[in-house]
């Protein structure tokens, strides 16, 4: 009678460890799934960031092309003209201006509730960079 315990309480054991060994697997990937997913987000971020930079930067070169033209087709101002020019007087009262950064327009118009989308068109930005400063903000609360 005791070894038939003996064998059952073996049997019982060998079972556990198996079920604990399929647990442990199980959960290594799970999380070689999450690490994967996360250097894909970041991939996917990168490249967006990546074309959004390319786009700037040709639209930089453009535009200084066509300064580059405009001021090659611009005469020399004319004497009379010029001492014009410097004759305007300044005004007394100038006020301060204060613009607000990126970052907390961004902020802003996220918190009266609208979309990535719309917060890039109107500030100029990528819709990568908006998303990035909600999502980094929501992580630092």
């Amino acid at each position: 009678m005791v070894s038939f315990l003996i064998i059952i309480s073996f049997l019982l054991h060998f079972i556990t460890f198996i079920a604990i060994y399929m647990f442990f697997k199980q959960l290594q990937n799970v999380k070689t799934q999450d690490l994967n997913e996360i250097i894909a987000l970041f991939d996917t971020y990168l490249q967006e960031v990546k074309a959004e930079n390319n786009r700037l930067q040709q639209l930089l070169e453009d535009r200084n092309i066509k300064t580059d033209q405009t001021h090659t087709k611009q005469e020399e101002p004319e004497t009379e003209e010029y001492e014009k020019s410097h004759d305007i007087p300044i005004p007394d009262d100038v006020g301060d201006t204060v613009v607000a950064s990126l970052e907390s327009r961004v902020l802003q118009l996220h918190n009266r509730g609208v979309p990535v989308d719309e917060i890039a068109k109107e500030l100029n930005c990528g819709k990568t960079e908006a998303e990035i400063i909600i999502k980094l903000h929501e992580k630092m609360q």
